[in-house]
């Protein structure tokens, strides 16, 4: 990867949760596109938007889910992390390579987990 900084997309429905994990990873050093909190502006920015990596909120209200996010950036090849409450058995629609991280998530684990995801970043 070149030399820009780290684009890390965040969909998440609930408000403080985004925005906690906003700022941990701008305090790493990332950008953040994003976040998206409804369906439809994580599609549109999933589809738009240059990015190195992601954390999806799998469940996102109103019945709706990430899958079509992670279905997109599949595509682009962006790789991503859901990030639920839920057991793994649970998100119907993660493949088995698929990365989860259960909530409540700490600073340490998003590091970590960016670290495998990403491991040509200089973290």
């Amino acid at each position: 990867m070149s030399d820009h900084q780290k684009r890390i997309f965040i969909v998440e429905d609930e408000l403080f949760l985004a925005f906690q994990l906003s700022d941990d990873l701008e305090q790493l050093g990332y950008e953040i596109v994003g976040p998206a909190l409804h369906l439809q502006d994580a599609i549109k920015l999933a589809r738009d938007e240059p990015m190195d990596a992601a954390f999806l909120d799998v469940n996102l209200g109103h019945g709706d889910t990430s899958k079509a996010v992670a279905d997109i950036l599949r595509e682009r090849e962006v790789p991503f992390v859901f990030v639920t409450a839920y057991d793994r058995h649970e998100v119907t629609f993660a493949l088995p390579d698929d990365a989860i991280l259960k909530k409540p998530i700490t600073s340490e684990e998003v590091l970590a987990t960016l670290r495998q995801r990403l491991p040509d970043a200089e973290l």
